[in-house]
């Protein structure tokens, strides 16, 4: 099968438990079909290279850099980004470690 990089396929994740599907070309950096086509905004592009862990999501429960990772990729994967980590304005332990010890995130 011949692909083109305008064809578009559709994706679908189980996004912070939740089921969603969007159409993606094969080009498609995982970050900017979540960020811009399912709307995870907590998901940031800074460096483009993997560095600087702005992109930063789980998938499937490992850890991946979504700027070096194509949506097609992961179709039919679980993704949780930062705004599925915690619920009810409660803060996630993790996003309450960075709080006490003063760490940050680039991007």
């Amino acid at each position: 099968m011949r692909v083109t990089a305008d064809q578009t396929f559709p994706i679908r994740l189980e996004l912070n438990g939740r089921s969603r599907e969007a159409l993606a070309e094969p080009r498609t950096q995982l970050c900017d079909f979540l960020r811009h086509d399912l709307g995870a905004t907590g998901v940031h592009v800074g460096c483009e290279h993997g560095v600087c862990g702005a992109c930063t999501v789980l998938v499937d429960g490992r850890r991946i850099n979504s700027c070096l990772t194509l949506a097609v990729m992961k179709d039919g994967s679980e993704v949780t980004t930062v705004e599925g980590l915690a619920g009810d304005g409660a803060l996630h332990p993790l996003q309450q470690a960075f709080i006490d010890h003063d760490a940050f995130q680039c991007g």
